[in-house]
């Protein structure tokens, strides 16, 4: 990720260049928060991404997801502070899909199943 900025000093406008590989980098300088921000903010992205694709409303994607119609506005909105990995993860769930992470031949890959959802 490229952030571009420009400033000026003693009447010099100065171009800057920040190059980030995850966006949160530019908050924080805790390297596990910046990836705990990012894995909340995908979460999101997906499960937004689920209610759109599927029609549903804010009260429809609620009853489906577990929240109430507000959660779900804040959740779609993007407001990562109201929401944990762990809260995600059953939201995800509970509309069908879980990930399965697995370790082999020192390689680490995550994969996305299909559940039956409650």
């Amino acid at each position: 990720m490229l952030i571009y900025s420009d400033y000026k000093l003693n009447n010099k406008v100065i171009k800057m260049t920040l190059e980030y590989s995850n966006i949160f980098d530019a908050i924080t300088e805790d390297k596990a928060e910046a990836s705990e921000l990012q894995t909340r903010s995908d979460l999101m992205i997906v499960i937004r991404d689920i209610i759109n694709a599927k029609n549903w409303s804010q009260a429809d994607a609620g009853v489906k997801l577990g929240l109430t119609q507000p959660r779900v506005s804040d959740l779609v909105n993007g407001r990562i502070d109201k929401f944990s990995i762990d809260k995600l993860m059953t939201c995800l769930f509970r509309i069908g899909f879980r990930f399965k992470p697995s370790f082999a031949d020192d390689q680490l890959t995550m994969a996305v199943e299909a559940v039956k959802a409650h």
